[in-house]
This record gives structure tokens, sequence and C-alpha cells, in this order.
């Protein structure tokens, strides 16, 4: 028996890309490295094999660990690679199914603006919203344009406008993003895009690629 998960060559989360999150399975949180179809608990594994980096993970966060800076991360992500790809370090039991675990949000954000500065993303929106008419507003090329956005883990509860002021009731809604417990590590698919047709109306599906729901990229 391997003392490191079995992962497929082709599997989007091989050693190759390890992305770092944060999940539970009903306990407290614990830092994690999605691998496979699995995640290695690294808040387990770290004070275990790595325990002058142990600390970094204690909270279940990644928030320490962030603010460890670049040695730190070159340390832990030799180490996480090396367990995974060397039959020598006994990993195989920090690692939990991903379907039975959920995601939690990884670090704490204090803000976050994004600026609207594709030009093709916002002509694409804008004929959306604008059919028959100039898909930027006029002064989109002179005055930059940004919103502000709270992120939050897929399939959590969104309080979202029905329609313009005084027209609906505000109603609450899950992400358009939701997916399974488990199955977030992975890229985002059946968007719509905007710059693709689909049969019956202007836009298809983009399932099984990860996507910008504007442009499919």
């Amino acid at each position: 028996m391997s003392n490191r998960p079995d992962v497929p060559p082709d599997h989007p989360f091989g050693p190759h890309n390890l992305p770092y999150g944060s999940f539970t399975t009903g306990g407290p949180p614990r830092a994690g490295v999605a691998i496979g179809d699995g995640i290695l608990d690294l808040t387990s594994a770290a004070a275990a094999l790595l325990p002058g980096h142990a600390g970094l993970f204690a909270t279940g966060t990644l928030d320490a660990f962030l603010a460890a800076g670049p040695a730190a991360w070159a340390e832990v992500r030799a180490a996480v690679t090396a367990w995974l790809t060397d039959d020598r370090h006994a990993v195989a039991a920090f690692v939990v199914p991903a379907a039975d675990a959920a995601l939690r949000l990884p670090f704490a954000v204090a803000d976050y603006v994004d600026f609207y500065s594709s030009e093709h993303h916002a002509a694409n929106v804008g004929r959306i919203f604008r059919p028959g008419r100039e898909p930027l507003p006029p002064n989109w090329k002179h005055l930059p344009l940004g919103y502000h956005a709270g992120p939050a883990p897929s399939s959590s509860p969104a309080r979202r406008s029905s329609g313009r002021p005084g027209s609906a009731a505000p109603t609450t809604a899950r992400s358009s993003s939701a997916r399974p417990p488990g199955s977030t590590w992975r890229p985002r698919s059946g968007s719509w895009s905007a710059c693709r047709p689909r049969p019956g109306g202007p836009y298809r599906s983009t399932a099984s690629r990860g996507t910008c729901s504007a442009c499919a990229w």
C-alpha cells in the first residue's frame, strides 16, 4: 500500500498544481491542500511532519501562512510536494475525500474592489444589458469603473437585489457558482458566456472549463 495518495497523471490537482484552502468535515476548520479527489489535512500533517511551521496552520486558516513571507511559502511548498511524490513520507493517512469536506473562506479579506478594465468583457456585458445600443457608457475609457465585492465560499447564501429599488423586495439566493461540498476545488463550470452562442439563444453553457461569466476565459 502506497504511503501517498494515488493520483492519475492527468488529474488537474496533481503534484504540479497543489492549491491551498481551508475546509471542515464537521469539526474545527483545517488548512488543506487539494490533491487528486482528496484534501491533504495540512494542519495535522504539518504538526506531525513539519513542526517548525505547524503554527502557521494551527487555526485552520491561511492567514498566518500568508503573513510568513516567501521563504516560509517556499519551504512549505517544497515539503508538501515531497510528501505527495515520495513514498518515504507516510501522508495517505492525512488525506480526506474532498466529497466529505465543506470549504471555508481560507483567509480574512479586509476589502476588495474589482476594476471593470477589460474592454472586451465590458462590451460583451453591455450588449447583454443594453441590446441594440452602444455597449459601453461614454465615460468608460476616461473614468475607471470599479465595484465593491464581498468574497465568500461557493454555495454561501447571498442577499441580492431582485430589481430596481421599489420594484420588488430583495431576495436571498445561493451563489450562481454553488456546487456540492468538496467539488468547489475544481474550476468554475456551467457559467453562461456572453461570447459564445447556444442553441435557442445568444449564449451557451461553458461547462467543463474555468470561465469568466461574460467571456468564457
